[in-house]
C-alpha cells in the first residue's frame, strides 16, 4: 500500500469516528485510540506534505484571520420564518396552505416538524465534495465569510460524496451546548471577565473570533436543517432530502418528525413544551413546514417569509424573584434608565440579576418597589423585563422616585414636554462618554475590534480618553499598562484603531451619535453630500427636503454640527487622519432614474439585490422597501410576494429583471 493510500484510509477512518462521536453521539473507540490515529496521520503528512489536502482532519484549524470578515452574497436569500404564538395562529397557517393548494386533498398534505434552535444561522457551500465556504445569515441577502471558524466544528464534514451532485449549499444552526456555556462562564467569572448573557450570544461571539484556534476550544455544535441550492435535485420531499443529508454525514437533529397530517403536527407542540428543557441546547419553539417540495414551490414566498412554513414560539419563560434595589444607568444620549437589581434567579438557561424598568412612568404604572416579589420574563432580551408585581401584604417600601441629578456626574436632570425619559444634559458626563465610545467602536460604526467595555472603563476613569479623538492618540505601552491587557492585546487594539481611520463618512456619521441619525440615514447623507465638509455648510432647508430625512433629523443634525464643541472634535479627528469623505462612486445627478423610486421583490438571478440597488442608485434612482403611491417601478423577480399584488392594485409599472436591464442600458 502506498503512503498516499495510507493517508487517505486514515482520513476516512477519522472522519467516520468524528461522525460517530460528534453527530451520532455513539463513539466506537476510546479517546486514546482516536488520538493515536490523528497522531499517525500528522506524522505521515509531515513526512509527505505533498499529500496534505484541505479535507484532512489535521487542517480543521488554520491560521489566524487577519482582516475583517468579507461579505458574502447568498445566491438564494436566507429568509426568516413568520412566528406564531398560539395554536389558533398555527391553524390559521394551515388554512392558508389549504387555500393556496385548492387542488390538493387535505389528507395528502404532509408536514415535517423540527426543533427551532436558538443559535446562529449559517450556510455551508460544497464544490466537488469539498467545503469551500461557510457564511453567516447576516440580513438574509448578505452575510460574512467565517469559513475558517466553521471548519473547526468537528460535526461539519470537510468532504462529502460527490456522486449525487457537484455543488450544494446546506443551511444550519450553530449552537453552544448548555454544559459548554456553563463551563466558559465559570472560567470568565474566575478570571474577572463579564460572563456571556446566553448560549446564543456566546456561540455568535465564538464564530466571529479572529483566531480559529480559540473558536475550536468553544466546542460548538450545529444542526443542518435545509438546502439552499444544489445542482441536481431528484428529491420530491424535504424529509427525503434530509435522509440524504444524513447519509452524507451531515448532523441532522434526531427529533425531526414526519407528520402525515396537520393534527399530528399539533401534538408535537405539547410534547416538546417540557421535553425541550431536558435537551443540552436551547430550543425556543418548533418549525412546521410542508414536506412536498412541489407544494412549497407552488406556494412560494413573500419578501420576508416562505408561505409553506411557520415557527411556533413557546411563551417566554418567566420566573419569580425579589427586587433588591432600583438603580439608574446613563445612556450615550444622556437618557436615564431605571434598572431593577434582582435576587439572582435562573431563567432561559442563564442566571439573571438585573431587569429593565424602562422609565419613570412604567414604574408608576406597575407600582414597582424595592422588596417586592415580581414576575420577570426573558423574551429574547439580554436584560429581562419586569412583567408584574405579585400580590403583597404588609408594609412595603416607599414608591420609587427618579433622582434629581445624574447618578454619575451630579448634573441636574431634565425632562422635556412630551417625553417620558429624563436626561443628563452634561456632555462631559463620564457615563455618557463610556456609552458613546461603545457606540463609536461598534461593528456598524467605526468597527474597532478589541475595544471592549472593560478597556473603555479604564480609559475614561483614568482621564486618558475624554472624547473620540483621544483614542487615536493612544500608545501601545499605555494600553499594555491597563489591567488584563498583554502586549499582544494592546498591539491588536492599536492596530484596530488605526485601521478604523479609513472607515468612511457613512460609518463616521453613524459613529458620532447624532440623535435620530441611524445607520440608514448616515448612509443616505454620505452618498448625497460625499464629505463632512460639504455637509457642515448645508442649510437646514436643503437637508429637510431629502427623502427619508425630514425636519426632525435635519434639525438634530444641524444643531449637532453647529455646536462649537462638536466642530472642535471633528477638527481633532481630521487632524488624526480620519477619512471624512465617502468612498465609491456618487449617484449621478440628473441620471436616467433621477427622482424615480424603485422597490425590489422576489429572488433576483441576473444581479444580487445589492448590485441591483447600487446600479439604480448610480443612475439617480432610489430603492425603498415598501410599496406606496410614490413608487414608480416594482422590479418583480421569481417568488414575488404580496408587494406584486399591491403594485398591481396601485397601477405601478412592473418590471422583470430583463426589462430592468434593458431600461438601464437604454440610458
Amino acid at each position: 500500500m502506498t503512503v498516499k493510500q495510507d493517508i487517505e484510509d486514515l482520513k476516512q477512518t477519522i472522519h467516520q469516528h468524528d461522525h460517530l462521536y460528534y453527530v451520532k453521539n455513539s463513539p466506537s473507540i476510546s479517546d486514546q485510540e482516536y488520538d493515536a490515529l490523528l497522531r499517525r496521520l500528522r506524522e505521515l503528512e509531515t513526512a509527505h506534505p505533498e499529500h496534505i489536502t484541505p479535507d484532512s482532519p489535521t487542517q480543521r484549524v488554520g491560521g489566524k484571520v487577519d482582516e475583517r470578515f468579507k461579505a458574502v452574497v447568498h445566491p438564494v436569500p436566507m429568509l426568516s420564518l413568520d412566528n406564531t404564538y398560539n395554536v389558533d395562529e398555527v391553524r390559521a397557517f394551515h388554512q392558508r396552505v389549504l387555500k393556496g393548494l385548492p387542488d390538493v386533498p387535505e389528507d395528502s398534505i404532509e408536514y415535517v416538524v423540527e426543533l427551532k434552535f436558538d443559535g446562529l444561522a449559517v450556510a455551508l457551500t460544497y464544490e466537488n465534495g469539498l467545503l469551500v465556504r461557510g457564511a453567516t445569515r447576516g440580513d438574509g441577502l448578505q452575510g460574512e465569510d467565517i469559513t475558517a471558524n466553521l471548519r473547526t466544528l468537528r460535526s461539519i464534514p470537510l468532504k462529502i460524496d460527490t456522486e449525487s451532485f457537484n455543488r450544494i449549499e446546506v443551511r444550519g444552526e450553530v449552537y453552544m451546548p448548555k454544559k459548554e456555556f456553563e463551563r466558559i462562564n465559570a472560567e470568565r467569572e474566575a478570571e474577572g471577565e463579564t460572563p456571556f448573557a446566553n448560549p446564543r450570544n456566546a456561540a455568535a461571539g465564538a464564530l466571529r473570533l479572529l483566531d480559529p484556534a480559540i473558536t475550536a476550544e468553544r466546542k460548538l455544535g450545529i444542526f443542518i436543517y435545509a438546502v439552499g441550492f444544489l445542482d441536481n435535485n431528484p428529491f420530491k420531499t424535504h424529509y427525503e432530502l434530509q435522509e440524504k443529508l444524513d447519509a452524507l454525514r451531515f448532523p441532522i437533529n434526531k427529533h425531526n418528525r414526519l407528520c402525515k397530517n396537520f393534527e399530528s403536527a399539533l401534538v408535537l407542540i405539547e410534547e416538546f413544551r417540557d421535553k425541550r428543557k431536558e435537551l443540552d441546547y436551547e430550543v425556543d419553539g418548533l418549525v412546521i413546514q410542508l414536506n412536498s417540495l412541489a407544494h412549497r414551490k407552488k406556494l412560494g414566498e413573500t419578501s420576508k417569509f416562505p408561505r409553506w412554513a411557520v415557527a411556533y414560539k413557546y411563551e417566554a419563560e418567566q420566573a419569580v424573584t425579589e427586587i433588591m434595589d432600583i438603580v439608574c444607568q446613563v445612556g450615550r444620549t444622556g437618557s436615564i434608565t431605571p434598572v431593577a437589581e434582582l435576587k439572582p434567579v435562573l431563567i432561559s438557561g442563564s442566571t439573571v440579576s438585573r431587569a429593565t424598568l424602562h422609565n419613570e412612568d412604567e414604574i408608576k404604572r406597575k407600582d414597582v418597589r424595592v422588596g417586592d416579589q415580581v414576575v420577570i420574563e426573558k423574551a429574547g432580551e439580554i436584560i429581562p423585563k419586569v412583567i408584574r408585581v405579585l400580590e403583597h401584604s404588609g408594609k412595603r417600601a416607599q414608591p420609587f422616585k427618579m433622582p434629581n441629578v445624574c447618578p454619575e456626574c451630579q448634573a441636574v436632570l431634565s425632562r422635556l414636554d412630551g417625553e417620558v425619559v429624563w436626561r443628563c444634559v452634561n456632555s462631559a458626563c463620564p457615563a455618557q462618554l463610556k456609552e458613546r465610545l461603545k457606540h463609536f467602536s461598534s461593528r456598524k460604526a467605526m468597527d474597532i475590534d478589541h475595544l471592549g467595555p472593560a478597556v473603555i472603563e479604564q480609559l475614561v476613569d483614568s482621564g486618558r480618553v475624554k472624547n473620540f479623538s483621544d483614542l487615536y492618540t493612544l500608545k501601545t505601552e499605555e494600553v499594555a499598562a491597563l489591567e488584563r491587557m498583554a502586549d499582544k492585546s494592546a498591539q491588536n487594539l492599536i492596530s484596530a484603531i488605526a485601521k478604523s481611520k479609513s472607515a468612511g463618512l457613512s460609518r463616521l456619521l453613524h459613529a458620532l451619535g447624532v440623535r435620530h441619525v441611524g445607520q440608514r440615514t448616515a448612509i443616505l447623507l454620505a452618498r448625497k453630500f460625499r464629505s463632512l465638509k460639504t455637509l457642515q455648510v448645508t442649510i437646514y432647508d436643503e437637508l429637510e427636503k431629502l427623502d427619508e430625512v425630514g425636519p426632525v433629523i435635519a434639525e438634530s443634525l444641524q444643531a449637532f454640527l453647529d455646536r462649537d464643541s462638536n466642530r472642535q472634535e471633528i477638527e481633532r479627528l481630521l487632524e488624526q487622519g480620519i477619512l471624512m469623505e465617502e468612498q465609491g462612486d456618487a449617484p449621478e445627478s440628473g441620471g436616467l432614474f433621477d427622482g424615480q423610486q424603485f422597490v425590489l421583490t422576489g429572488t433576483l438571478t441576473r444581479f444580487t439585490r445589492e448590485e441591483a440597488k447600487e446600479k439604480i442608485q448610480s443612475l439617480g434612482g432610489r430603492v425603498t422597501s415598501t410599496i406606496s403611491k410614490k413608487t414608480d417601478y416594482l422590479v418583480a423577480a421569481a417568488s414575488a410576494g404580496s408587494k406584486l399584488d399591491k403594485a398591481q392594485q396601485l397601477g405601478i409599472q412592473i418590471l422583470d429583471e430583463e426589462a430592468l436591464q434593458k431600461l438601464m442600458e437604454s440610458g
